[in-house]
């Protein structure tokens, strides 16, 4: 599709936040960059403030991010120049800022409103969803890194045992992961043979750093406890997710979970979730909607952990779980999870699980 501005069309591609947004869909993403000229001493926005926008550096321009983090005197902990961009887990949510940026050197850039970016994914723009893919590609590199801040990896080499398969979900447990409750029953009925229900009965190892991805996990009741080294990251509550890091990237498992007593956990495979978070259908886009929420909330716990000049590494928190996928009405295009990464093994009678209500016209179509 051709552009009406061929030049904001070139730099958008030399961006790397935008590598996965091809030309058909690269005209949705025009529409939202808006040209603003930064001065030398302005402040994009303050430790703190919600999330409103992000910005797309032009030549010459620089941006400094502080934080205090409980500290007296900021401090710098990045810096930003052409083609980087700044704030932009705005387009995630509109969670508290973790720093401060101010403009070090004033030139051109392009910002990009968080509300006009919210709208696209909420109608469900391919766009939207490639953009939300590659933040949740970039959120995993960076809790990487913040780790390895907080504490040097173990490198023990600890091998966990492997735990037992389980029987696939009903649809009421399905129901019980809080963000699956609300999907259409078409999508949990082809959600569910892509789970299967991991029983521990007390205190359990699940993984440990350093080893290959075997799937990601939903908790569906208990705690789990993230830790390296020896060191607790995290307490992750029911209602959240954990091992989609190495599930994203392909990488090794960057820390160690436990379960810290009974727990129900939901587990996909390492290459159906990969699957479903390459695929483009609507379900899809609201799987990567949910684990960029939820990678952005595990990061910002992460960055309140990390050491400063004057301060040790700070205490993990008990996490909060993103409860919501983004909302969408039913829809014959949910029909596409079993068509094709979810396919519903052939043996189920799909007429007796589902409620065709939502489905009129298709269903008159299969006759």
């Amino acid at each position: 599709m051709s552009s009406a501005n061929p030049a904001l069309a070139q730099f958008i591609r030399s961006i790397p936040l935008f590598s996965l947004v091809g030309d058909a869909d690269l005209n949705d993403v025009l529409r939202l960059f808006r040209p603003v000229e930064m001065s030398a001493g302005d402040v994009l926005f303050g430790e703190g403030d919600p999330g409103k926008a992000m910005w797309v550096l032009g030549e010459g321009t620089e941006v400094s991010v502080a934080t205090t983090a409980g500290q007296n005197r900021p401090v710098v902990v990045a810096y930003a120049k052409k083609s980087d961009v700044v704030g932009e887990m705005a387009l995630v949510d509109d969670g508290p800022r973790s720093g401060t940026a101010i403009v070090t050197q004033s030139g051109p850039a392009h910002q990009i409103d968080a509300n006009e970016f919210q709208a696209m994914r909420a109608a469900f723009v391919p766009a939207a969803f490639k953009v939300l893919r590659k933040i949740a590609f970039d959120l995993c590199g960076r809790l990487r890194n913040t780790n390895d801040r907080i504490v040097p990896s173990g490198k023990a080499g600890v091998q966990t045992p492997a735990l037992p398969p389980g029987p696939r979900p009903t649809k009421e447990m399905v129901d019980r992961y809080p963000a699956f409750k609300g999907l259409p029953a078409v999508v949990k009925l082809a959600l569910a043979q892509k789970l299967e229900v991991i029983e521990l009965a007390e205190m359990s190892p699940i993984f440990a750093e350093g080893e290959k991805t075997d799937g990601a996990y939903f908790i569906v009741e208990g705690e789990v406890s993230v830790g390296r080294n020896g060191k607790t990251l995290a307490n992750l509550p029911a209602g959240t997710m954990f091992g989609v890091v190495a599930c994203i990237d392909a990488g090794l498992r960057s820390a160690s979970c436990v379960a810290t007593g009974p727990a129900t956990l939901l587990k996909m495979s390492d290459r159906d979730f990969d699957q479903l978070f390459s695929a483009g259908h609507r379900f899809a886009f609201q799987i990567v909607d949910l684990l960029a929420r939820q990678l952005v909330q595990h990061l910002r716990e992460a960055n309140q952990m990390l050491p400063l000049p004057g301060r040790a590494s700070g205490v993990a928190k008990v996490s909060k779980p993103v409860e919501k996928m983004l909302p969408a009405a039913p829809s014959e295009d949910d029909l596409d999870v079993i068509s094709t990464e979810l396919e519903v093994e052939s043996s189920l009678s799909i007429e007796l699980e589902l409620d065709l209500t939502d489905f009129t016209s298709e269903a008159e179509r299969l006759g």
